[in-house]
């Protein structure tokens, strides 16, 4: 009979045991879900065949088709002209790029300072655009908007001119 009593006993603190492991997780479980709205994420799949901005830089030149003097500050006093290189990727068709550059004195329904547009293709996937701007005498926070295609934005800089 003892050997019963053994096993009952045994018994009960597994089951003890269990139901510990099982609470502790529903608890770990519970907490890691929050009501609290102040975060969030989001994901997409990389490279999924759609052209792509690898890296975009605004410089002061372009030599042998890379960026050279990256900056977001420019001055009349040292600089000539305000480069925007992009390096593309998944370039498979005939594509149009557009940029649209800004000034501080344009508002926001006024048409750009600059606008310029550039129909590529690739033989490798990947492409090198460049654009500039002379330098203008307007001072403050201008920006750039690149557009693919019309209408699709892809990204903007903002730089300072002194």
């Amino acid at each position: 009979m003892p050997q019963a009593h053994t096993f009952i006993r045994t018994l009960s603190a597994g089951l003890y045991s269990v139901f510990g492991i099982a609470l502790l997780s529903l608890t770990i479980a519970l907490s890691g879900c929050s009501e609290d709205p102040s975060g969030g994420s989001g994901f997409t799949d990389v490279a999924r065949g759609e052209p792509t901005i690898v890296d975009s830089v605004l410089a002061i030149s372009v030599f042998d088709d890379r960026p050279d003097g990256i900056t977001n500050t420019f001055s009349a006093e040292f600089n000539d002209q305000v480069y925007l290189w992009i390096l593309w990727a998944n370039i498979t068709e005939e594509h149009t790029v557009e940029v649209r550059w800004y000034s501080p004195e344009d508002g926001i329904d006024d048409p750009p300072f600059w606008e310029e547009k550039q129909t590529f293709t690739s033989t490798t996937g990947d492409k090198i655009t460049w654009f500039y701007i002379d330098l203008p005498d307007i001072t403050g926070e201008w920006f750039v908007e690149v557009y693919l295609d019309g209408d699709l934005f892809e990204r903007s800089h903002i730089f300072w001119v002194e």
